[in-house]
């Protein structure tokens, strides 16, 4: 017996509204890890393409404090197209400064949250200093888009909310020996979720020095 029509276009609905379910729950997710196998925490896994349209600026900057002459968090992904506060919570002035290719910025000595915010607008690493503590220093990653993620103490990372596509992915780590295109993943992903792992080698831990006093203090 055939489908009478009101019925048919309810069936056909239902069909296309299970295939856009489907694929809304899809995700890329895997774990990053060394050569031995050991799970690599705080590594970032991004889409780097297809890139979506710039964002518009947000409303909320992202912040970079610093707090007993130290930078925190030490190490902040970011879209592009995102500002970033470095408010300075210290009793003594700092001078924070970057000269990466991503993005080459000074905010002369100054105390408080008075410094204006830097807009970040370029994808890339951008590592941060203070031109009066030397022994300072943090990284700001500026990733292409809102999809990425960063792995966990098991070094487990899922990449929510993309519709199906190909996409290429990336990991990345501060202590990483591998430059980021040899790191980069092929993903087609359809109705059905991906899961893909990566391996990086990581340079040794570099030992920070005790926080001293600064050789200029204001």
């Amino acid at each position: 017996m055939g489908i009478k029509p009101p019925h048919r276009l309810l069936y056909v609905a239902l069909l296309l509204g299970g295939g856009t379910s489907c694929a809304a729950d899809a995700v890329i997710s895997g774990r990053v890890a060394s050569a031995d196998g050991k799970s690599i925490e705080h590594a970032i896994v991004f889409v780097q393409s297809p890139v979506e349209p710039s964002p518009a600026i947000a409303t909320s900057p992202a912040v970079m404090d610093q707090v007993n002459k130290t930078f925190v968090p030490g190490l902040l992904p970011i879209v592009a197209g995102t500002q970033v506060k470095f408010p300075n919570r210290d009793n003594i002035r700092h001078h924070v400064y970057s000269f990466s290719r991503a993005k080459n910025f000074e905010l002369p000595l100054y105390k408080g949250e008075e410094a204006p915010p830097v807009l970040f607008d370029k994808p890339g690493v951008v590592k941060i200093g203070c031109n009066i503590h030397d022994w300072m220093s943090a990284i700001i990653l500026v990733v292409p888009n809102r999809h990425y993620a960063t792995t966990d103490a098991d070094g487990k990372f899922t990449l929510a909310d993309l519709p199906p596509g190909t996409y290429t992915i990336v990991a990345w780590h501060a202590q990483s020996r591998d430059k980021t295109d040899a790191t980069t993943k092929q993903v087609v992903l359809s109705a059905a979720s991906v899961d893909i792992d990566f391996k990086l080698s990581l340079m040794p831990v570099k030992s920070r020095p005790a926080v001293r006093g600064a050789r200029w203090e204001q």
